[in-house]
This record gives C-alpha cells, structure tokens and sequence, in this order.
C-alpha cells in the first residue's frame, strides 16, 4: 500500500465493516452455508478498496486477528503523513512503536 496515497478514512470504514461482516459469518448469523471461498470472494467485491490496496489487512480481517490498537496506530500516523508528516519519521515512530510492543518484551526475560 503507498501511505501517501491511501484514504485512511476509506480503509478505517472498510477495515471495521468487514470484520462485522467476518464475525457474523463465523458464528454463522449470516451467510449460512456459504463456504470460505465464497464468503472471500464475496467480501473481495464489497470492500474491493482495502482488498486492492492491502490485501494483508483484508486477510487479517477475514482471520479475525487484526489487533485493533495497532491498526487504530497505524492510520493515525497515516492521517499525519497525509497532512504532511515526513513519511521516514513515521516509519521509524511506527517501527520503534513495534519494536516497544515485541522486542522490548521479550528482552526483560
């Protein structure tokens, strides 16, 4: 996905409409009898914008693993850089932000 040009108010809608839709199939409230496939390919034509533009979020969605805090930091530093934030320094905010939540841990140990 290139940060610059993404809508992260499109990709926020989609992201949290898709995992509603995701819950709903799982605990089998809808889409009854509709394999995974199906259920995929289905979700890929409504919410085609995040399946083009990030196929990893669209499939974490689908898994129902997203971490919602991460995602929620991760569009936040994607609203900044599309207000003009340097987008280096984003990356390097969201990779120390990674590094505090899995690395860090870890070393403690």
């Amino acid at each position: 996905m290139s940060m610059e040009k993404a809508n992260p108010t499109k990709i926020k809608e989609e992201v949290l409409a898709l995992m509603a839709e995701s819950r709903k199939w799982k605990a089998k409230r809808e889409y009854s009898g509709i394999t995974k496939e199906h259920f995929e390919e289905t979700m890929k034509n409504t919410y085609n914008y995040l399946y083009t533009n990030s196929s990893t979020l669209f499939d974490r969605c689908i898994a129902g693993d997203l971490n919602i805090e991460q995602f929620n930091y991760m569009i936040t530093m994607l609203e900044k850089v599309n207000a003009g934030k340097d987008f280096q320094d984003a990356s390097k905010e969201v990779g120390q932000k990674l590094v505090d939540i899995y690395v860090k841990p870890l070393l403690k140990d």
